[in-house]
């Protein structure tokens, strides 16, 4: 054998032993788990199964097990359950999370130094606004500022919003999830509702019962996509390259969804009061 060919022979094991040391990298099983709720142009469709196209959620997560060399089942669950799954370590990912006290307690998310979550690696930073019904006296409830006295406001229970709007004191309506809450603000349950801008379908702020947006927005928090601690304990590495790589896929392949670049450790700040 020339040595030409012996140096191609070596070069292809090596390229062998890498890849097969990169697949050891990657747990299995690796299930990571969506809402079953639509969130254009986030989320498409709605039930267990995926659209196609998907979503730029699930485009942005397959992008990264590409790049990783990893694969996954990707799976949609109802958001509760998909919660109790994570924290019972069922699912190792799940897509999108605020962090709550609960959560930060159950669930494994990126931390910076002081270990709080860190907004440097959130794949999404999302627009938290309040909404009203068209034609209701309460749009002009809100200065950016203040609240006006009275106003309830309804939240999904255990969610950030929920603890954003404790934290302002605000009159305070749990609801078991987005639709529902979208529904008990139809009812006039509530008065006004708080969500992120991201999980309002188009087809919402259309027709006879349209969600309008109140301005300003009542901030911007960062949304993450949190581990279970049994797949965090058991290959930080890994979780750590996923939440890496996550960020960078999302930033490249949806800019606005990041309004700087990954890694940066500005947080997610309030916007300017009128």
């Amino acid at each position: 054998m020339t040595l030409r060919p012996r140096r191609l022979l070596v070069a292809w094991l090596l390229a062998l032993a890498t890849g097969a040391a990169g697949a050891a990298t990657c747990p299995q099983p690796l299930r990571i788990a969506f809402s079953d709720a639509p969130a254009p142009p986030l989320l498409l469709g709605n039930g267990p199964g995926f659209e196609d196209p998907p979503g730029w959620s699930v485009q942005t997560v397959r992008d990264v097990l590409q790049r990783l060399g990893c694969t996954a089942e990707l799976v949609r669950l109802p958001g509760r359950r998909l919660q109790r799954s994570l924290e019972r370590g069922d699912v190792e990912f799940g897509v999108y999370f605020g962090p709550t006290p609960e959560r930060l307690k159950n669930l494994q998310f990126p931390l910076d130094a002081a270990g709080r979550p860190d907004a440097a690696w959130a794949p999404l930073i999302g627009h938290v606004a309040l909404y009203g019904l068209a034609g209701s006296p309460a749009l002009k409830a809100w200065d950016g500022n203040t609240l006006a006295p009275g106003v309830r406001v309804g939240v999904v229970s255990g969610s950030t919003q929920e603890t954003l709007a404790r934290e302002r004191r605000w009159a305070v309506e749990p609801t078991s999830g987005f639709d529902t809450s979208v529904l008990a603000l139809r009812a006039r349950r509530f008065e006004l509702l708080l969500t992120p801008r991201e999980s309002v379908v188009p087809a919402q702020l259309s027709g006879e019962d349209a969600l309008v947006e109140l301005a300003p927005l009542v901030e911007r928090l960062p949304y993450f996509v949190p581990a279970s601690r049994d797949l965090h304990a058991r290959h930080p590495a890994f979780v750590a390259d996923f939440w890496r790589e996550l960020c960078h896929s999302t930033r490249r392949l949806v800019p606005e969804a990041r309004g700087q670049d990954c890694g940066l450790r500005q947080p997610a700040a309030k916007p300017p009061q009128r």
